[in-house]
């Protein structure tokens, strides 16, 4: 056991609670959403919602490897106190980002006729789905640049701007949807049109943090860099490492409710309530990464390995501490919970009966969300990407020789979990640990 003083924990704490608080919020929008529109008169409106903001999570997931990769860079070059070197990494993620982004723009058309075709819902859906995907395809740039302006803060120490930000951005859209749909009379127009305003909202405050961050940096840029194709050798490593990563782990859950379609309707919609709970708790644990990967590139680019060993000890505690207490709340609220988001009898009791699982899923993933901050962190993106494949494949292979049963299947996804968690730690005792020892 290690000594720690007293400010490193409060340090990993006061990064930690703004990303918790902000990552929470996140899922209630959709609830509000869904209040919205399922008080219309026609449930085509709110399935047309659901599908389409299934399709667009895909973008904004898919691009969240941006952030993660402009965090640990950024975190690093700060160690280093390394300003010209923030500035032009900052530089070259906008240029990448952009390119991205007017590529999802020009090949709209394309990508939302693959996507609704893929999802074949009914024609009224699938109508509603494409007006919303055609109105909120728009917010793609804003999306995407204030995810990674976020991690961008997050590598610069400061993750009370995503608290703000988010909440911000929230409260104007639930105000918009609300007036759009009951006020100016739109569905599902309204929602998206409400959605796109505040994610620009957002991107609005966002720069203008990151305009009185820059003030407070040394001046200067390497041009050079930002015309060089090879300069960003470094950036598409770790970018396509990220992306892999991200999307291996959509396609698990898209597996996992591939099967779970497979054992019924009632099995499919029992499984997406538990899921909800899933989601809340990855939103909760990334609490635990933020506060890693911002500390954890700050103690390699200063070279100090007892900063590293603290950061590490703070950070794992306090992961472990958080998965505990999510673990309590749904072994004693669980149920109470199913109550509120069903009133369906046979969703209750089929939901209920896999809970377990649930419960026992923050102490089963804990370690691979803290670890994924620290490979941030350290860049070792590569190997992040790696556990990810093992567990992908581990739940994959599994689902081939198991039972077609619930209980068979809810074990092959943790899986997905298990394999990442060992096959990170694997890397942490080798790569990692070394770099805490003192020379």
């Amino acid at each position: 056991m290690i000594r720690v003083p007293n400010k490193a924990w409060r340090h990993t704490w006061a990064l930690m609670w703004p990303v918790m608080l902000a990552n929470l919020s996140l899922p209630l929008l959709g609830l509000v959403d869904t209040a919205v529109l399922g008080h219309l008169d026609d449930s085509v409106y709110l399935a047309g919602v659901a599908l389409g903001a299934s399709l667009i999570a895909f973008v904004f997931l898919g691009f969240n490897f941006l952030s993660m990769g402009l965090s640990g860079f950024t975190s690093q070059a700060k160690g280093a106190d390394d300003a010209r070197l923030i500035r032009t990494q900052l530089a070259q993620y906008c240029l990448v980002a952009a390119l991205l982004s007017a590529t999802v723009l020009a090949a709209q058309s394309m990508l939302i006729q693959l996507g609704l075709g893929f999802m074949q819902a009914s024609e009224a859906a699938t109508a509603e789905a494409r007006l919303y995907l055609s109105i909120r395809i728009w917010g793609v740039p804003a999306q995407v640049f204030t995810s990674m302006l976020l991690g961008f803060f997050v590598g610069m120490q400061n993750t009370r701007i995503a608290l703000v930000t988010v909440s911000v951005a929230q409260l104007v859209n639930l105000v918009l949807n609300v007036f759009l749909v009951y006020g100016v009379g739109m569905t599902t127009d309204g929602i998206a049109l409400g959605t796109v305003i505040s994610e620009y909202l957002a991107l609005a405050l966002v720069l203008l943090t990151l305009r009185r961050t820059l003030k407070h940096l040394a001046p200067g840029l390497d041009a050079s860099r930002l015309k060089a194709l090879a300069a960003y050798a470094g950036i598409f490593s770790v970018s396509l490492s990220l992306f892999i990563r991200t999307f291996l782990l959509l396609m698990g859950f898209a597996w996992f409710n591939r099967l779970s379609a497979a054992l019924g309707d009632t099995v499919l919609a029992s499984n997406a309530i538990l899921l909800a709970f899933l989601t809340l708790i990855s939103n909760s644990m990334d609490a635990s990464a933020a506060a890693a990967e911002a500390q954890v590139g700050l103690a390699i680019g200063q070279r100090d390995p007892q900063a590293l060993r603290e950061v590490l000890w703070t950070t794992g505690w306090c992961a472990f501490g958080l998965a505990s207490a999510l673990t309590l709340v749904f072994a004693l609220l669980g149920n109470n919970l199913l109550g509120i988001l069903t009133s369906q009898p046979d969703l209750q009791q089929q939901a209920s009966a896999y809970l377990p699982w649930v419960v026992a899923m923050p102490l089963l993933a804990g370690t691979a969300y803290w670890l994924d901050g620290v490979f941030i962190g350290a860049r070792l993106t590569a190997q992040m990407r790696n556990g990810v494949v093992f567990g992908f494949f581990s739940f994959v292979l599994a689902s081939q020789w198991l039972p077609s049963t619930q209980q068979a299947l809810w074990l092959g996804f943790s899986l997905l979990f298990i394999g990442r968690s060992l096959w990170m730690l694997t890397v942490y005792w080798h790569s990692v640990r070394p770099m805490t020892q003192t020379p």
